[in-house]
Parts: structure tokens; sequence; C-alpha cells
């Protein structure tokens, strides 16, 4: 039976698969909506055109026009779609990336460790050094509870040393690796260094919800668009 954080944490992992499938699903449909929809105001603005000297004769100029502007709208908020979209997606990536690590069941050793150069009880210490990185030393209180005062603040200062020496070569360990994934992707992806380095870092909350609405808003456009001229030729032809 799992405990209740370790069932919340595994639960919310699980899910991830699939949001991301979903995810991919939307997009997919999406996607080949829009293309529809471009692809018809694309195929309606080139016959009005290319035929522009007949439609003048079925139509009066204003609704012409007006055809011809909402086609036009309806191709560019498309295109803003694509583009808006694929940015919301970039940031999406790089906010499922951090749930990945945030819910995954592995555990990883403290690697942004609190300052305890303050801290004068030892069992607090042994206890960080557990929790933190897995290294147990609890054996130290039998001979702490012998020793003078002296030399409890020898022992003690000495885990406090072993505390930030641990925590220096784990913090270390995580840059080198970090550095070493950002370099592997500026190789496979031809990245630049600033690209590579904004993947890395924390998405800002404020972009992802702007290029999310960006993205709606510019679908809606296009398809209410192409809706109001197909409504325009219905009720004027």
């Amino acid at each position: 039976m799992k405990r209740p954080f370790e069932f919340v944490m595994d639960n919310f992992f699980e899910n991830l698969d699939k949001v991301k499938e979903n995810q991919r699903y939307n997009f997919n449909n999406s996607e080949r909506f829009m293309i529809w929809i471009v692809g018809f105001s694309i195929g309606g603005l080139s016959i009005i055109v290319a035929n522009l000297t007949k439609f003048t004769n079925s139509f009066d100029h204003s609704t012409i026009k007006t055809i011809l502007i909402l086609l036009s709208t309806s191709i560019i908020s498309g295109i803003l779609y694509r583009w808006f979209f694929y940015i919301y997606q970039i940031h999406y990536q790089s906010i499922e990336f951090y749930l990945q690590g945030a819910f995954s069941n592995q555990q990883i050793m403290e690697v942004n460790p609190d300052d305890i150069s303050k801290e004068n009880d030892i069992k607090e210490v042994i206890r960080r050094l557990k929790i933190d990185y897995d290294d147990d030393v609890s054996h130290v209180l039998d001979e702490y509870s012998k020793l003078n005062q002296e030399g409890k603040l020898i022992v003690l200062n000495d885990l406090k040393a072993r505390y930030q020496t641990v925590a220096q070569g784990v913090k270390g360990e995580y840059e080198f690796a970090m550095n070493y994934a950002k370099d592997t992707y500026k190789e496979a992806f031809g990245l630049s260094n600033k690209s590579a380095e904004r993947m890395f870092q924390p998405n800002s909350s404020k972009r992802f919800k702007l290029f999310g609405r960006l993205t709606s808003f510019s679908f809606l456009i296009s398809c209410l668009s192409f809706i109001a001229v197909v409504i325009i030729l219905c009720i004027k032809y």
C-alpha cells in the first residue's frame, strides 16, 4: 500500500504521458483543420482575383472588398496561429520537462542545500546528511555523547564541513551534467548558446499563457473570417 504522498506523485507522473498524447492529438487535429481553412481561403482569394471582372458583375464593390479583406485575414491569422502555436509548444515542452523531474519517482541529491554553518544541533546535521545526500553518520552520536564540550564542537564542525564538501561535489557534478546536456542539444539541433540556455531555464508562465491566448485568438479569427465569407456569399449571391 502506497503512502499518500507517493500515491499523488506516481499518479501525476503517470498522467503526464496521457497529457502528452492529448497534446499531440489536439495539435494534429487543429493543424489539419487550419490547413483546410487556410487552403480554402487561399483558393477563394485566388479565384476572386483571377476572375475579378466576373465577380464585379454579381457583387458590388464594397462586398468584394469585404470578402477579400476577410479571406486575407483568415490566411494571415492561420499563419500567425501556426507561429504562435510553435512558440507555445516550446514553452509547454519546458514545463513538461520540469514536471517530469518534479513528479518522477527518481530521487536526486540536494543541489541547492541550505546554509547549516550556524546549526548547533548535531542530530539535525546528521539528519540533513542522511536526507540530502544519503550519507548515514548516525554512529557518531555514540562517541559524541562521551566527549567534552570542546570535543563536541570539533565533531560538530567536522560534520558541517563534511556536509559542505559533499554539497559542493554534488553541485559540481550536477552543473557538469547540465552543461553536457546543453552541449549535446546544441550539437544535435544546431542551437546557439542563448537558445540552449533558454531551454534549461525555468519557463516564464506569463509568456506561456500569452502565447496560449494568442494561439486560440488567431485560430478563432481565422475560422470566423472564413465563415463570414461563406455567409456573405450565401446572402449576396
